[in-house]
């Protein structure tokens, strides 16, 4: 039990340039279909009738995902039911107000820095 444990723990540590190159042609490939699929949503009329390589090769079977995976020491069918999960929360919840407020608009709309202009006052010396 004792060679098991550090085995594992040994698996972790060691720095494996391979595995992380292929990790980030993964998140690279992920992102690009995360971006493409925002664009699609947002846009719904222009992107109806149209099919992306990107957001496919993430989120469909194909040989060549997989064996990325692989390269990369994950198994692509968890990866690939985590990303359509993802998709689908995109697809449900755009539109709805689940993103927290942005700080800059509430100091915008603060009493401080909106308030009114002394016409008296410059930030110009005259010349």
């Amino acid at each position: 039990m004792g060679n098991l444990v550090q085995k594992t723990l040994i698996e972790y540590d060691e720095f494996n340039p391979v595995k992380n190159l292929w990790r980030n042609v993964l998140v690279v490939a992920i992102e690009d279909a995360i971006k493409l699929k925002n664009r699609t949503i947002e846009f719904k009329d222009f992107h109806k009738d149209k099919t992306y390589y990107e957001i496919e090769y993430v989120t469909k079977p194909n040989r060549d995902f997989d064996g990325v995976c692989y390269l990369a020491n994950l198994d692509g069918n968890i990866v690939r039911k985590k990303i359509n999960k993802m998709m689908k929360d995109m697809e449900d919840n755009y539109g709805k107000d689940s993103m927290p407020k942005m700080p800059w608009k509430r100091l915008y709309k603060s009493n401080g820095v909106d308030r009114q202009t002394d016409r008296s006052h410059t930030t110009m010396s005259t010349m």
